[in-house]
């Protein structure tokens, strides 16, 4: 298997962009691989990962971390080990949304994107004529949704109001990239979107 090395000469770590994890990971060999698989990646598993790859093997070794969440501080943590691993050490990481890892960790490791792209259809909303009606009951119907999920609510919504010929000024416009960072850091969809939609029925 090649293995890609960065400025230091040591093996460069990459980010898979995939929901085929299992199927990625049965290509390296099973005796040196590490699996830290959680559903939110925090503090504690950054520790863990970094203890692991101190310890030493006679073979190249792959850690893999696999998450929908990662939290910051626990990023940060890893950002030293990820530039810098130590000899022999790769680093994976699975995730369907790059946008889930801070820039730094991004510019230190190779995205390989295996996602396949699928249309984002407009939301049931009819943006030209909104009430305050409209949008309470679109956020009340959003309560029982996936976190996972909200992000695609948020850029449905941007292609609802490009579907409606609706002229947003930059700021709003910056609004969406914003929403959708502050959707991966916990923030309720309710809250992301409230601001928009009342924009929206201000401004038609």
């Amino acid at each position: 298997m090649y293995f890609r090395k960065n400025r230091t000469g040591k093996l460069m770590g990459k980010i898979y962009l995939t929901r085929e994890t299992q199927t990625i990971l049965e290509k390296f060999p099973q005796d040196t691989l590490r699996i830290f698989e959680t559903e939110e990646f925090k503090i504690a598993h950054a520790k863990e990962v970094i203890n692991e790859a101190y310890v030493f093997e006679k073979q190249n070794k792959t850690i893999a971390i696999i998450s929908k969440i990662f939290n910051i501080e626990a990023q940060n943590a890893l950002l030293k080990i990820l530039e810098e691993p130590p000899q022999g050490v790769e680093f994976l990481i699975f995730t369907i949304n790059k946008n889930a890892l801070l820039p730094t960790i991004r510019s230190r490791m190779q995205i390989i994107n295996l996602l396949c792209k699928t249309p984002i259809a407009p939301l049931n909303l009819n943006l030209t004529n909104l009430t305050l009606r409209d949008i309470y009951d679109f956020l009340k119907s959003l309560d029982s949704l996936p976190r996972t999920q909200s992000k695609e609510v948020i850029q449905s919504l941007l292609k609802s109001i490009q579907e409606s010929k609706i002229k947003l000024p930059q700021k709003e416009l910056d609004f969406f990239n914003t929403a959708i960072q502050a959707n991966i850091y916990y923030e309720k969809l309710h809250h992301i979107l409230l601001p928009i939609l009342l924009y929206l029925v201000e401004n038609k």
